[in-house]
């Protein structure tokens, strides 16, 4: 079939699925008279490619999930590999969200008279922020030699 035949069954614009194939996700298919012929193949690759996008895998995602050099390897374990990933990144979206919707609900319940009491309000109703998984104390940075600031010299001065 070719490229508009695949884009009407598959829904995906001729755009995309040329795209898909510049950037490796798409094998290389077969040209006839300079115009490109898809096989059942190819027709099942835009499902999977689909599957990934529903699964809300991103491009880059999905080109390690049919990288080469896992060829020949079942699919399962990198789909379940990407699959724990998405799904630690949705919990966190998840997180932010219950938080967000919980900071929208208690502002439009505000009856404030002003923005400081709403400050004090939102200190005692919202929860508390997340701690980042990796907290350090703030530590100045140590400025480095070679940094340009008052009276630094560039290295393309000191060059002949």
């Amino acid at each position: 079939m070719r490229i508009g035949e695949m884009s009407r069954r598959s829904g995906v614009p001729a755009s995309a699925l040329r795209y898909w194939e510049q950037i490796g996700l798409f094998p290389r298919v077969t040209r006839v008279s300079g115009r490109r012929e898809y096989g059942d193949e190819a027709f099942q690759r835009v499902g999977l490619l689909l599957l990934a996008r529903a699964c809300g895998f991103t491009l880059d995602e999905t080109r390690r999930l049919f990288a080469p050099a896992l060829d020949g390897r079942r699919p399962s374990p990198r789909w379940e590999m990407l699959a724990e990933i998405k799904l630690a990144e949705i919990a966190r979206v998840e997180r932010l969200l219950t938080r967000m919707r919980t900071a929208l609900e208690t502002v439009r319940s505000c009856r404030c008279v002003d923005l400081d009491a709403c400050g004090a309000l939102a200190l005692r109703e919202l929860p508390a922020p997340p701690s980042p998984e990796h907290a350090r104390s703030p530590r100045p940075r140590p400025r480095r030699a070679g940094r340009r600031g008052a009276g630094a010299v560039s290295a393309r001065s000191s060059r002949p």
